[in-house]
C-alpha cells in the first residue's frame, strides 16, 4: 500500500454503471419461473469522451447463479450484457486494468433493480438506472497515467483530498413519455410431484373423536337375554 506521504500525484476515473428494464408483453415460456423483464446493464467511462479500450484489458459481469454460464467476461467495449429475468439481484463487475502496476483490478457490486415500487403511482414499462463508481491510482507510471487520461480520468497533485472509491447516485436519465401500464403478477410454477400423474386420490373419513360411543350392556343383562332365548327354543 503506498505511504500517504509519498504520494506526488493521484489519478482518477470515474465510471458510470447502468441498466434498462423493460417489462416483456409475455413472459417467457421456457424458463421455470417465467421471465418478465428484458434488460441491460452496462459499464462506460463518464468521460463523454474518454475511449475505456486502452485502459481495461476486459470486464466480468458476475450474474445470479440461476442465469446459465453467469459468468459473462467481455473484452473491448461496450461492456454491456442483455438478458431476461424475473426478480433483482447484486450484480458483480470485475474490472482488469491493461497494467502490470496496482491497482491491476477493481470490483463493483451493483445492484440491479427491474422496478421500484412507489405507492400511489404506477409502474413505467422501462426504467433506467445509473450510478457513478471512482477509482484511484497513486503515483501511477506514466504509461498508465496516460491510458487514464484517454478513458476520460483526470490526474491531480497529491496534496488535494480525494474520496477513494466513492460511490455517488447519479439522476436517472431522463426517458420519453410513456402509457402506464399494469404490472402483470408473476405466473405460479408449482413444484411437479414425484409421481406426477400417477398419484392416487385419497378417501377422506370423517373423524370420530367428538363421537360418543355406546357403551356395551352389564353383564347381567347379557345373562337375561341368553335366558330368554333359551326359554324361546324350549
Amino acid at each position: 500500500m503506498t505511504d500517504r506521504d509519498d504520494i506526488q500525484e493521484i489519478a482518477e476515473i470515474d465510471f458510470e454503471v447502468g441498466h434498462t428494464s423493460t417489462i416483456r408483453d409475455e413472459p417467457t415460456t421456457e424458463h421455470v419461473p417465467p421471465r418478465t423483464h428484458d434488460w441491460k446493464v452496462f459499464l462506460r467511462s463518464a468521460g463523454v469522451r474518454g475511449d475505456l479500450n486502452c485502459l481495461i484489458k476486459r470486464c466480468v459481469f458476475t450474474l445470479h447463479r440461476e442465469f446459465p454460464n453467469p459468468k459473462r467476461e467481455i473484452r473491448s467495449t461496450p461492456f454491456s450484457i442483455e438478458e431476461t429475468g424475473y426478480g433483482s439481484f447484486d450484480l458483480y463487475i470485475d474490472i482488469f486494468f491493461n497494467t502490470k502496476s496496482d491497482p491491476k483490478k477493481f470490483r463493483i457490486q451493483y445492484d440491479l433493480t427491474l422496478h421500484t415500487s412507489i405507492p400511489g403511482e404506477t409502474f413505467r414499462k422501462q426504467e433506467r438506472f445509473i450510478k457513478k463508481y471512482r477509482c484511484t491510482f497513486y503515483n501511477p507510471d506514466p504509461d498508465l497515467r496516460q491510458k487514464i487520461l484517454m478513458a476520460g480520468g483526470r490526474v491531480r497533485s497529491g496534496g488535494s483530498k480525494t474520496n477513494e472509491n466513492d460511490d455517488e447516485k447519479i439522476e436517472d436519465e431522463p426517458l420519453a413519455p410513456v402509457p402506464p401500464i399494469s404490472v402483470p403478477k408473476r405466473p405460479f410454477s408449482p413444484v411437479p410431484s414425484a409421481n406426477g400423474n400417477n398419484s392416487k386420490k385419497l378417501k377422506v373419513e370423517p373423524t370420530t373423536t367428538n363421537q360418543k360411543k355406546s357403551s356395551p350392556p352389564p353383564p347381567q343383562q347379557l345373562r337375561m337375554k341368553f335366558r330368554q332365548k333359551q326359554i324361546r327354543r324350549r
